[in-house]
């Protein structure tokens, strides 16, 4: 009777100690809350942002804030937020360029996979590679060939040093021994644009959504995509895959996040409500248009894909040490 008696007050006192958390995640939310990213206002994932924020808003009930915190490549951002309260009123959007910074730079001052809890990834996006409209390079093949032969000599430009889009090239550079000259740059695509056309810059890798506006009115012109399979929209730009190198197929994401320790029903709560913005057919056909593919997956599944992009960029990190 008395260990019965004590397993009764065991249980009743967990239980009681359990109820707060319960009545918090039951009640939420409750207030406005915030989604930030490491990307400047404008950015891809500005963009993919303020288009996620009216369904989540109408969704959740309540107002949906994007704050941009710009700088060294999402680490400025991600240091930041992973010291934040983990209560469901503080979300990141991260992108897979957190995945390549986490197995690259040993200096950080957060663990991607200790500070974080995953919560779903919503787009995943492929690069492609620009030229001028203009440039002597008619095809991504006379692009690479000159690079070959000219060591040192050509240029590609990034959104910068240790970004997604940098081991993108620099993982082809490392499987066919090209050497080229990085340009990292900060900020849209106003800067690389203007050295493209000036004749000061030879290639810029950017995403769907911020070359497109100039694709589409002929002020860019794209050589190749990163991903395996040719783009939906851009259906005769051919991949790396299909041109240079037979096994390549670099492919990012966005995806919501939270400081570690977010309690499971709010987790399942924003899961849920990322499913429903994302299923809306408008939202939806507005993120395809923009490059986007917009699969949905678990908080598991989210963390496998960063465990598995970090092993693969991990044997990289030379690179960005010597950059």
């Amino acid at each position: 009777m008395r260990r019965r008696t004590l397993l009764m007050t065991a249980a009743a006192a967990a239980a009681a100690v359990g109820a707060p958390a319960i009545a918090r995640a039951q009640a939420y939310p409750s207030q406005t809350i915030r989604l930030m990213h490491g990307y400047d206002a404008g950015s891809n994932p500005d963009t993919i942002a303020r288009h996620l924020s009216v369904p989540l808003t109408e969704i959740l009930g309540q107002q949906i804030v994007i704050e941009p915190r710009p700088g060294a490549a999402e680490r400025l951002a991600a240091s930041q937020i992973a010291r934040m309260k983990p209560d469901g009123y503080t979300l990141y959007l991260m992108t897979g360029g957190q995945a390549v910074v986490s197995a690259t730079d040993r200096s950080l001052s957060y663990d991607l996979l200790k500070d974080f809890d995953f919560i779903s990834i919503v787009t995943r996006f492929p690069f492609v590679l620009c030229v001028a409209p203009d440039s002597r390079f008619k095809t991504v093949q006379a692009y690479f060939d000159e690079a070959r032969k000219e060591p040192g000599k050509i240029s590609y430009g990034t959104p910068g040093v240790g970004s997604t889009l940098h081991m993108a090239m620099e993982l082809i550079l490392a499987k066919t021994g090209i050497k080229m000259v990085h340009v990292p740059y900060k900020g849209g695509m106003g800067a690389p644009y203007n050295d493209l056309v000036g004749g000061r810059l030879d290639m810029h890798v950017a995403t769907f959504s911020s070359a497109q506006p100039l694709m589409k009115t002929d002020k860019m012109r794209a050589l190749a995509v990163t991903s395996k399979e040719r783009h939906p929209g851009f259906k005769d730009v051919p991949t790396i895959a299909e041109t240079l190198v037979p096994d390549y197929d670099v492919v990012s994401w966005l995806g919501f996040t939270s400081p570690a320790g977010l309690p499971p029903a709010i987790r399942d709560r924003l899961y849920e409500a990322f499913k429903q913005a994302m299923a809306r057919p408008e939202v939806k056909a507005k993120l395809e248009e923009l490059g986007n593919d917009t699969r949905v997956t678990s908080p598991a599944e989210f963390r496998a894909r960063v465990e598995a992009d970090m092993a693969r960029w991990r044997p990289l990190a030379h690179v960005v040490s010597q950059s």
